[in-house]
């Protein structure tokens, strides 16, 4: 503890990862550290490394389901990582900056590129993870390279165009958990300030008629089939309002599963198999879970 605050980081002892989890769920992390820069995050997971502390690295926690049982080890969140630089038409952005304040700050710069972005609950490190996207537009058309923290080597390195493996809602970070994204190089298009804004307001209108946002969400909780969408599948098979414990299907938005009072990740678990079998059964169609339980 001694070295964290030496590093001029902060951290909290049996942390309940509740408060920091979009879905209002999770037990209590040994130890919670909040580093504010990139230098500050490599230099605490080095110490944390070189302890020997088990280590789980999270944003601000909008697409996951943390356990019940909480964590045994260190949880490192990156939110307060946050710096973005524009240079013409190119973002560096830290991995803890939220995309709604990204889309804001190249909206700020006429760049177009971002409006997709605005609204939804996560930061850049996850978009990129999970190759995040929205109404046609998603990380990997303007990601041109990322950077990341190997926990095995205590190095830094780079990934850039191709050698990043972006598909849909996947990236080469996931057959790699031992890579921590740092932040990425954006590259924009100039655009209209005007319309940039409009397409924004738009898609954050969209967003706040169709989904749940008044109700503790993680956001879609399974990847869109192809050829089909895993709301409608799952509103067809007669599954808003299906609850068990304090986890329901979202009456505003099947693809949704929202708390509605003391949910646990039991709870949301047994809700996803039971959306799954009842899904495959009627129509045939395996559903795959979006979220990341850990």
């Amino acid at each position: 503890m001694n070295k964290l605050q030496t590093l001029g980081v902060e951290w909290e002892q049996n942390c309940p990862l509740s408060r920091h989890s979009s879905f209002r769920i999770g037990g209590a992390a040994d130890l919670a550290i909040f580093p504010h820069s990139s230098d500050a995050l490599c230099q605490t997971l080095t110490l944390l490394r070189g302890q020997e502390i088990p280590v789980l690295v999270i944003g601000n926690g909008s697409n996951v389901v943390f356990s019940d049982a909480g964590y045994r080890g260190a949880v490192v969140f990156t939110g307060k990582c946050r710096k973005i630089k524009i240079q013409d038409d190119i973002i560096f952005v830290d991995a803890g900056a939220s995309l709604s304040a990204l889309a804001s700050a190249a909206r700020d710069e006429s760049l177009s590129g971002l409006e997709f972005a605005f609204g939804i609950p996560g930061t850049l490190g996850g978009a990129i993870y999970m190759n995040a996207g929205a109404y046609g537009g998603s990380m990997s058309d303007i990601c041109v390279g990322s950077h990341y923290y190997d926990l095995e080597t205590s190095q830094r390195s780079s990934l850039i165009g191709n050698e990043q493996e972006f598909d849909y809602r996947k990236s080469i970070y996931q057959k790699h958990p031992e890579r921590v994204v740092l932040g990425a190089t954006l590259k924009l298009k100039k655009g209209n300030r005007n319309e940039i804004t409009e397409a924004m307001r738009t898609y954050f209108e969209k967003r706040r008629a169709t989904q749940p946002l008044d109700l503790p969400n993680a956001g879609s909780v399974f990847k869109r089939p192809e050829g089909h969408f895993a709301g409608k599948l799952i509103e067809d098979c007669g599954l808003k309002g299906l609850t068990v414990g304090g986890a329901q299907v979202s009456a505003k938005h099947a693809g949704f599963i929202v708390n509605i009072g003391g949910a646990t990740c039991e709870d949301i678990k047994r809700l996803i198999e039971q959306i799954q079998t009842i899904v495959s059964y009627k129509t045939g169609v395996e559903l795959e879970c979006e979220i990341k339980f850990l």
